[in-house]
């Protein structure tokens, strides 16, 4: 018989992790890693989470176990582009030599025009400098973005392939750049009980293939390695929101419809009503979930913890009648655990008044919740969805999911009056993710690009197709051999 236990004391139970003076404090990642977030938005990491270059630098630093050394830190007075420009051309100084001052600041003249914004940051020239790409605004949850993106989509091979460590740009200058360039330190990255568990293995392997494609191409590379980065972010979390929301038994994937930045929208419009507005909805609990499977992980099933919610459904239907009836007990427990430690909720609100909105709920949706295991998780999820709507805890629910929300919001929506908030690509975005489509081939049919859109994650309207069609049509993309979607392509644009 499979043994099914509740870890509630010791040194790995719930109460020495979860307990504070008799209080149930909301810790995530002790028993499963899902999403890189905290309660601790920082509007400063704001140009980060646009730029995204120091979350690719630092995908390229954990796979070579390498750190800046601490001397590059950001401080009051000088920040990380300004250090690393300096120190690139001081090094220069000691390598070129010249014969006077004159020389000394023509050279230096020539490599701050040639190698470095105006804000003095590194210019991405070749993918020797990848690691050199750094946050504009340091924090330790951007470090954890990274180490998420890292394990969701990435491995030390991936990044460590000659073809990424090196450049076939034999320019003096760059090898001059690239020899200056501080020695990135040896770093212990300390190692984690806990990875990342991926949800959705074919979205890992749409980011391989468009990365292997990307990284072909040098150029196209240094280009657009961000927005690869950013957009497959973006469609991973948008798709565990989602699944989150139907606790694993959505099947597939659900393409999120875009419009193009330049057109109009009304309400009518799927683009609308599938956008934003839907992912807005998906976004609100993910603390929810978050500390729900947490709490549900410390059920280990003949050892094992018993994972996410499509783990969970799987396990239940291969339970005798007996096992199944002693995994509902503990999850009755944990739930027993949580609502008698949680502390005060608001007044006027209580545990028997969250108990009937439960099964009114249930009973509304009694089509979907059927078995013992569902009604038993939708029933923990809406008290612990109860506790931060009806408490002081209230921010912290609505600042965790802000980490997306916000990254979402400056990279790929726009504001629309009335309309408010919805999902948009601009032009570059678009042509961007049509390279990654046609690929290596020279040209592809119409129909199939959107297709290879919606496996990616994008799907558009009717009208936004013909915005699409137009743009193509206007810089000559588009081969056309009659009307028919079946007999139009796409060509290549590298």
């Amino acid at each position: 018989m499979i043994k099914t236990e509740l870890l509630l004391d010791g040194p790995d139970g719930l109460e020495k992790a979860h307990l504070s003076k008799n209080s149930y404090k909301h810790k995530t990642g002790n028993q499963i890693m899902l999403m890189p977030f905290n309660t601790r938005f920082k509007e400063t990491c704001t140009p980060d989470l646009q730029s995204f270059q120091g979350i690719v630098g630092e995908c390229f630093r954990i796979s070579n176990k390498k750190a800046f050394d601490k001397g590059f830190s950001t401080d009051k007075e000088n920040s990380f582009k300004k250090k690393l420009r300096d120190h690139v051309l001081k090094e220069a100084l000691t390598v070129v030599e010249t014969e006077n001052k004159e020389g000394k600041e023509v050279l230096e003249n020539i490599m701050i025009n040639l190698f470095f914004e105006e804000d003095g940051g590194l210019i991405k020239f070749n993918r020797q400098v990848l690691p050199y790409m750094n946050f504009l605004n340091e924090h330790n949850q951007l470090n954890e973005i990274a180490s998420f993106i890292y394990d969701i989509f990435l491995d030390e091979d991936t990044l460590n392939k000659e073809s990424l460590t090196s450049s076939t740009n034999d320019n003096l200058f760059y090898q001059l750049v690239v020899k200056c360039l501080p020695e990135l330190k040896p770093k212990k990255y300390k190692e984690r009980p806990l990875k990342y568990i991926n949800i959705f293995k074919e979205i890992k392997d749409s980011f391989l293939l468009d990365f292997k494609f990307l990284a072909s191409n040098e150029d196209l590379f240094l280009k657009h390695l961000e927005d690869l980065f950013k957009y497959y972010y973006f469609f991973y979390i948008s798709q565990l929101a989602n699944n989150l929301q139907s606790f694993g038994n959505n099947t597939g994937l659900k393409p999120i419809y875009f419009s193009m930045d330049w057109e109009t929208l009304s309400e009518s419009r799927l683009s609308y009503q599938y956008g934003w507005k839907t992912l807005a909805y998906d976004f609100e609990d993910l603390f929810v979930h978050a500390n729900m499977l947490e709490l549900l992980n410390y059920i280990k099933v003949d050892g094992k913890s018993i994972g996410y919610y499509s783990d969970m459904n799987s396990l239940w239907i291969n339970l005798k009648n007996e096992e199944q009836e002693e995994l509902i007990k503990n999850i009755q427990e944990a739930s027993n655990f949580y609502t008698q430690h949680i502390g005060n909720l608001n007044t006027g609100e209580n545990w028997e008044k969250c108990e009937l909105q439960i099964k009114e709920f249930i009973h509304r949706n009694n089509e979907r919740y059927t078995s013992p295991l569902s009604i038993q998780i939708v029933s923990l999820f809406k008290k612990i969805q109860y506790q931060f709507k009806n408490s002081d805890r209230k921010g912290a629910y609505d600042k965790y999911s802000k980490w997306f929300v916000r990254f979402s919001k400056v990279n790929f929506t726009k504001t629309r009056g009335r309309l408010g908030t919805t999902t948009v690509i601009n032009q570059e975005l678009l042509l961007f993710m049509t390279k990654l489509c046609v690929g290596n081939e020279e040209k592809i049919r119409l129909n199939e690009l959107w297709e290879k859109f919606k496996t990616r994650g994008l799907i558009f309207d009717e009208t936004s197709k013909a915005e699409i069609i137009k743009l193509f049509e206007r810089i000559n993309l588009l081969e056309k051999k009659s009307d028919s979607g079946d007999a139009q392509y796409v060509k290549s644009i590298i």
